[in-house]
């Protein structure tokens, strides 16, 4: 099987695109889990096809490209998870041949084959989480296709305008995915590496990263939502803090595969002969990339298996220096069908009844499977379970309860009372689920909008009078 990849002939290409295919295929259209990451940008891709903006009429810190692409899905297919899982397969694979072209081009290893593809599409099947269409992984597509721009031309030191590029892609990774802008580190450490003019290339690579968001701010500026973009995206706070969606053991089992290909990988770049000074320095900037990776996934307040979709480029781009190391042919393709069998074990748990052995729980990512008391109605849940809208349109600008709590978090205050008061005088849902047990307070200070709702039959339910 190695033996196989080791080359860049057109048919290991189609072989490894239907490797992938045949392991991501079936279970999508087995059945998709709902997951509460996914409806949350299904409800906000659809509250923008209803021709309502971003930060201003929806409360979330969805970042601006990334409710970009939302929004377009759901113009072309609306609330379908298929769509979203296809989407995501479709990025996963780009993203491994668009880093497999790279490497080959740039001559970074001392031969060329799809062996980073290999590894980065099998351990990206690992788990159902890494196919989910998260803002992460749309900025990591754009992080990917930066590397050529930073390090190419910087190593020719004559063609340095290219940066501009590289700098933009990966503005344009920070627009999907905030935390991303943290990326600029690496095309700091390529310009130390390879530029022959640091300063000057530095400045042309920072312009490149503002000039996305200069556009944005002022469209912005135009529309009068700066204050809500910077507010509710652009300088919330960091949250220095590890915080796991799903138990930190379960992360750890199904990311056990990947910590050993890396840790076997860097084990072989320690015995490595001597090699040209750019495939040195590149090696030197996948660390980087790697540090850069673990550094955003672990100052996030919401860490899963999806987070760790950062870190499958570096670990493909070091694998090869194991599998392509002089050991015996036979230990490393025992190796590498070790890791495709754990891999299809991991994914197909729960069709081969074995799920009972690992104690795998993604019950805290799925949608719960119960009988909603509405639907087909409009509804507003005044807590953080979004639920309630799989089969409901979520109505008013609060469909982040973390940070609706700018408004509901200060009844005590006039002004978030008065915003309250003029964003429910727009939308009036027809059912509010109250899990916070704000309805008292609220129809008491606010009762022309709050009293005209009435307790249901299902407590913590109210529904609006005709």
């Amino acid at each position: 099987m190695i033996s196989y990849f080791r080359s860049i002939l057109p048919s290991r290409l189609i072989l490894l695109v239907l490797l992938f295919v045949a392991i991501q295929l079936p279970l999508i259209m087995w059945g998709i889990p709902g997951t509460s990451p996914e409806l949350l940008h299904m409800l906000v891709g659809e509250r923008l096809d209803n021709g309502f903006s971003m930060y201003h009429d929806i409360y979330d810190n969805t970042a601006p490209l990334s409710a970009l692409v939302f929004w377009l899905i759901d113009v072309l297919a609306g609330r379908s998870f298929l769509a979203y899982r296809l989407t995501a397969m479709g990025l996963l694979l780009l993203q491994a041949l668009l880093l497999n072209t790279t490497l080959n081009r740039h001559n970074v290893y001392a031969t060329k084959d799809y062996l980073p593809a290999l590894l980065y599409l099998v351990l990206g099947s690992i788990s159902f989480e890494l196919n989910m269409l998260t803002p992460l992984l749309i900025g990591n597509t754009f992080v990917i296709l930066s590397l050529p721009y930073i390090i190419t031309l910087s190593r020719e030191g004559f063609d340095n305008n290219r940066l501009f590029v590289g700098g933009f892609m990966l503005g344009l990774a920070a627009l999907s995915y905030l935390p991303m802008a943290l990326f600029l580190l690496v095309g700091a450490f390529a310009i130390i590496f390879f530029a022959s003019r640091t300063f000057r290339s530095m400045l042309l690579m920072l312009c490149g990263f503002l000039f996305p968001y200069a556009m944005l701010i002022t469209y912005y500026l135009y529309t009068n939502t700066t204050q809500e973009f910077l507010e509710l995206h652009l300088l919330r706070p960091w949250h220095l803090s590890v915080a796991f969606l799903r138990p930190p053991i379960d992360v750890a089992k199904l990311m056990a595969v990947p910590a050993v290909v890396l840790l076997l990988s860097l084990l072989s770049v320690a015995s490595l002969p001597q090699r040209l000074v750019f495939q040195v320095k590149f090696q030197q900037l996948m660390w980087v990339w790697l540090l850069t990776s673990l550094l955003v996934i672990f100052t996030r307040d919401e860490i899963s298996v999806a987070t760790f979709i950062l870190v499958l480029p570096p670990v493909a781009y070091f694998s090869e220096f194991f599998f392509n190391s002089s050991r015996k042919m036979w230990l490393l393709n025992l190796v590498m069908l070790l890791v495709l069998a754990s891999v299809l074990v991991l994914r197909y748990r729960l069709v081969l009844g074995i799920n009972r052995f690992l104690l795998l729980d993604e019950s805290p990512l799925l949608l719960p499977a119960r009988q909603l008391p509405m639907r087909g109605t409009t509804v507003l849940v005044l807590g953080d379970d979004i639920g309630y809208y799989t089969q409901n349109t979520p109505v008013t600008p609060y469909l982040n309860w973390e940070l609706a709590q700018r408004h509901f978090g200060r009844l005590s205050e006039y002004q978030a009372g008065f915003d309250i008061y003029q964003n429910f005088q727009k939308e009036m849902p027809a059912y509010i689920v109250d899990q916070s047990n704000l309805m008292p307070e609220l129809q008491y200070k606010l009762p022309a909008i709050f009293g005209r709702y009435g307790p249901t039959d299902t407590a913590g339910i109210y529904q609006l009078s005709k």
